[in-house]
């Protein structure tokens, strides 16, 4: 039997395939329900001044895309939290995540709470 259990969650953990979000914020932990919050009309602002960063439209109105030399990424807003966050990004990604937060007076944090150094 624990052969058997031990097998089904093998291959459970195999088929759930989640990912790392990062987070542009402004709170001392993304996932807080209170805290300072980055309004849509900031991204839009941001946006406008960035033409490496455009509405996806392909997908919900607060949904951007980020194009890189190389790559882009989705960055999606999350008007409950105030933040943007995106999956899994790149190293160059996340250097470019940091300058929209800078940008925004923000910081990148990790699911886990880790924050991102800034450029200096």
């Amino acid at each position: 039997m624990r052969t058997l259990i031990v097998l089904l969650l093998s291959l459970a953990s195999t088929l759930a395939v989640a990912g790392y979000d990062i987070h542009i914020t402004r709170k001392s932990f993304w996932a807080d329900d209170s805290g300072p919050k980055i309004t849509f009309d900031q991204c839009q602002a941001y946006v406008h001044t960035d033409p490496q960063v455009v509405r996806d439209p392909a997908n919900s109105p607060q949904d951007f895309l980020v194009s890189l030399p190389g790559e882009s990424f989705p960055l999606w807003y999350n008007a409950q939290l105030g933040e943007l966050y995106t999956k899994d990004p790149t190293d160059t990604a996340i250097r470019k995540l940091e300058d929209i937060a800078r940008s925004l007076h923000a910081r990148v944090q990790g699911d886990d709470g880790e924050f991102y150094p800034s450029k200096p």
